[in-house]
């Protein structure tokens, strides 16, 4: 029995980690939950001693697998993701096990996946949110499997995949069975045909909208640059910002003609911009002067920039006191043309402990604690929301700096505010040669998928491509490569179902997760 029991844990974390490392195997997650669900089993049975903790096991090995590169950049961060995450989805299979108790049937499933997704769609939205391994991205590895996401977004991956690992699971219970009457032989003849269907319509639809779809061809010539400089050795202090510049237009010269529109950098490439003088800042000097040759071209800049307030009232909460002024620092997008700085967008996803201080109006005290271990003392400003940047051929494009491409409910209001292309702008160079780099860039495909909008992902390392509104990869770039690739992306402003209705999905399995849990505590309260 212990070996059986340990076999679950070991084939949860493996198949559940597959989706999300190996290449065109996202479908590994319609039946990669089903040892979780017999390792369930055996706990409701009573036949798994320190059954919680083994099950807390199963998670931290899931997250760690998937995860474990956040290491790179901070092993303390890396040990507190991983077990928070795993803790997380601990706490869902802890209450659906404790509710077996109480319903019978499939009402302790259905429980147990509107809690899932309701979890799912609540984490998008708090400070302290790390939504990597929210299940529909996994269907990021096979992402022709997942053109229906126009309709549900990924929470409807989400769904698909609890579906299918239940209805697979008790599938296989059902048919070791032995039949006993008629109708238990119509019953697991009528389980094989749901789960069949389960299994195959989804595919079989979303198959049938990819080969059908047709992009619109309203294409514009985009340069994306990926400057490949060591984010440890090179960009802080290691080379000057001069000589970054310099390689780094020289990129660009080697690609962009006449006919380019935009020219896009990677984040944070540039440093102590200050939006109310960007004169002052050498980037902007350069890139200025580049513009002069191609008036027609945009450059979309990622740049750590800040402003001044004359007063404390007058700055955001997360401003800091230099002398008689406030000042507030960014993590941003900045749009660029011959007349200037057009537009911005702040990035407002942060990663907490390094970007932003999760509630520091109630906690501020945690940014000394975080400074101690080499996180941040204080938090970035923020947008109120998602604004598109413009430009003078009024085009909107859309700018998601960072992880902020992973949140789909927040990164379809690009789309939703006008959006007619996506730049993704990011620095996967502080990962190393890890899968971290390579599962951000697949994301992205689903993102395209959702909202019908060309993606130009644009990484300081890692991989700069271009996607279209299928999801198919047109060009991408290596690891590890000083480039500049030209491409073509096309201008879309339909919106699709998921676009301008959202989150359905994750709404609908909000408000039956609580009416369970009413029901639940009802349930518990009467038995007594």
């Amino acid at each position: 029995m212990k070996g059986k029991i340990w076999l679950c844990v070991l084939l949860f974390a493996t198949l559940a980690s597959v989706p999300f490392l190996v290449p065109h195997c996202g479908w590994v997650a319609l039946f990669a939950f089903v040892p979780l669900l017999k390792f369930a089993d055996l706990c409701t049975e009573g036949q798994v001693k320190h059954g919680g903790w083994m099950l807390y096991l199963a998670f931290v090995l899931f997250n760690a697998v998937t995860t474990f590169w956040i290491g790179w950049i901070t092993v303390l961060g890396a040990i507190a993701a991983i077990a928070l995450n795993a803790l997380q989805m601990w706490v869902i299979l802890r209450i659906f096990l404790y509710s077996r108790k109480y319903f019978k049937g499939g009402m302790a499933y259905l429980l147990l996946i509107t809690m899932w997704v309701a979890w799912e769609r609540v984490y998008q939205n708090v400070e302290i949110s790390w939504p990597w391994l929210i299940l529909g991205n996994s269907l990021a590895t096979s992402p022709r499997l997942a053109q229906w996401y126009e309709f549900t977004g990924f929470l409807g991956g989400s769904l698909w995949i609890w579906l299918s690992n239940i209805f697979v699971y008790e599938t296989a219970k059902a048919l070791r069975r032995r039949s006993q009457t008629r109708y238990d032989t119509r019953g697991k003849i009528a389980l094989v045909i749901i789960t069949a269907a389960f299994l195959i319509v989804p595919p079989a639809i979303s198959l049938s909208i990819y080969h059908n779809y047709q992009e619109t061809d309203n294409p514009v010539e985009v340069v994306a640059v990926q400057p490949n400089i060591d984010s440890y050795t090179e960009k802080h202090g290691g080379l000057s910002q001069q000589v970054q510049d310099s390689r780094m237009l020289a990129l660009v010269r080697e690609q962009i003609t006449d006919s380019t529109a935009f020219v896009i950098t990677p984040e944070t490439y540039t440093y102590k911009f200050n939006l109310d003088q960007p004169q002052t800042n050498i980037t902007y000097v350069g890139i200025y002067n580049l513009l002069q040759d191609y008036p027609r071209a945009n450059f979309l800049l990622g740049a750590i920039t800040h402003r001044f307030f004359p007063t404390r009232a007058a700055a955001p909460y997360s401003s800091r006191p230099l002398g008689d002024r406030w000042y507030c620092s960014y993590n941003s997008a900045l749009m660029i043309d011959t007349t200037g700085v057009v537009s911005h967008y702040h990035k407002s996803k942060l990663v907490p402990a390094v970007e932003i201080i999760p509630y520091q109006r109630y906690l501020g005290f945690l940014g000394r604690i975080f400074e101690l271990f080499g996180g941040s003392m204080n938090s970035y400003g923020v947008s109120d929301d998602v604004n598109n940047l413009s430009c003078k051929d009024n085009i909107d494009v859309g700018a998601m700096i960072c992880y902020e491409s992973v949140y789909g409910e927040y990164y379809r209001r690009t789309a939703l505010y006008g959006a007619q292309f996506t730049a993704v702008i990011t620095n996967d160079g502080w990962w190393g040669n890890t899968p971290g780099y390579r599962q951000h860039f697949r994301f992205a495909k689903l993102r395209a998928i959702e909202n019908r909008r060309d993606v130009v992902h644009v990484a300081n390392t890692g991989i700069s491509g271009f996607i279209n509104q299928r999801g198919d990869v047109l060009q991408r770039t290596g690891w590890w490569e000083p480039v500049a690739i030209r491409g073509t992306v096309n201008l879309n402003d339909k919106k699709t179902c998921y676009t301008t209705y959202g989150d359905i999905t994750g709404r609908i399995c909000s408000f039956m997760f609580l009416l369970l849990m009413i029901a639940l505590l009802v349930r518990r309260l009467t038995s007594k």
